[in-house]
């Protein structure tokens, strides 16, 4: 049953990667989006990049649809997407910075990674990032201080990934993961996405053949992360459509046609889902019986000692007897 299962989980990506408009690549991550919708700020400027031949050009628009800015670029620059349901990032929460992404070329892992920071009004470049290995756009601060990348660093298991932070005020990639340290292997492919409405917290949905699917839940604005794991112990082949919603400090895990997946206590760290009733229910009753042993272990303790205390005879064996003796007869 493996088998036929990771077969399919491969024919899902392949196709993720592959569907027009976004032209994938053969490496870990989603890739790059050219083409389609683009992404949008909250007051509907739209920023899209668009394949010409062999370069690519970025078109800025209003909320009218008119094209107000647009740069071109000598090679492929790209959107980055954060997930394989193309999902579409690299725009700050401001609306002042704009990271852009190459495509990596063939497959494996990326020797060297480039990305570029924009001035999202002017278009301009701020900084052009240079990385040895493979780094794929994962997230920026609400204030565009911190970029946030997605490292690969296993060419035997693409699930395998660490989170990165780049400070992009000293222009430097900071030396440490960004890991919870009750989950610190994190392996997993990026599903879906959706974050608060500051943009400090950012959810993303892992699924994890061979495993549990998970929620990684980013603190952009402290750089801490949290592993939120999913009882759900069906086809995960679900998941590569399913959507993530927040409402009153929770957060929901809904299917494509709105049924509910899994529910995430945010504040306490519980999960619910399908396979939690049971998971609940079992550690209940193991609960209870622990429960009732212990009070009726210290029952007969008790029920032992008041003998002890009130009765006469003594229940010590000396010199190995096994009938109790008269406490004091001669």
């Amino acid at each position: 049953m493996r088998t036929p299962l990771r077969v399919l989980a491969l024919v899902v990506l392949a196709a993720a990667v592959l569907t027009p408009p976004a032209r994938g690549d053969g490496g870990p991550s989603p890739g790059i989006s050219l083409g389609g919708k683009g992404i949008a700020d909250s007051h509907g400027t739209t920023y899209v990049s668009e394949p010409v031949r062999n370069h690519s050009y970025l078109v800025v628009r209003d909320s009218t649809g008119r094209t107000v800015r647009k740069r071109t670029f000598g090679v492929f620059y790209g959107l980055p997407r954060v997930t394989y349901g193309n999902t579409v990032g690299g725009l700050s929460r401001d609306g002042r910075t704009l990271v852009l992404a190459q495509p990596e070329q063939g497959g494996g892992l990326a020797v060297e990674t480039r990305l570029l920071v924009l001035d999202a009004k002017t278009l301009r470049t701020r900084r052009t990032i240079d990385l040895a290995g493979d780094f794929s756009f994962d997230a920026l601060s609400p204030d565009a201080s911190t970029l946030f990348l997605i490292e690969h660093n296993s060419a035997a298991n693409y699930e395998r990934y660490r989170v990165r932070a780049y400070d992009l005020v000293q222009g430097r990639l900071l030396p440490d993961a960004i890991v919870d340290k009750t989950e610190p292997n994190m392996s997993g492919s990026p599903a879906a996405r959706v974050a608060d409405q500051s943009g400090t917290w950012v959810y993303t949905l892992y699924t994890h053949y061979g495993g549990e699917p998970f929620v990684h839940a980013l603190d952009t604005v402290h750089a801490t992360a949290r592993c939120l794991d999913i009882d759900w112990h069906r086809n995960q082949n679900v998941l590569w459509t399913a959507r993530l919603r927040l409402g009153d400090h929770k957060l929901f895990v809904l299917a494509k046609d709105g049924k509910r997946i899994a529910q995430l206590d945010l504040a306490s760290r519980k999960t619910s889902g399908l396979g939690a009733g049971w998971l609940a229910g079992i550690a209940a009753l193991v609960l209870a019986a622990a429960s009732l042993v212990f009070w009726r272990w210290r029952g007969r303790r008790l029920t032992l000692l008041r003998l002890a205390i009130q009765s006469p005879w003594s229940f010590t064996r000396p010199n190995g007897a096994r009938t109790p003796t008269r406490s004091g007869s001669g």
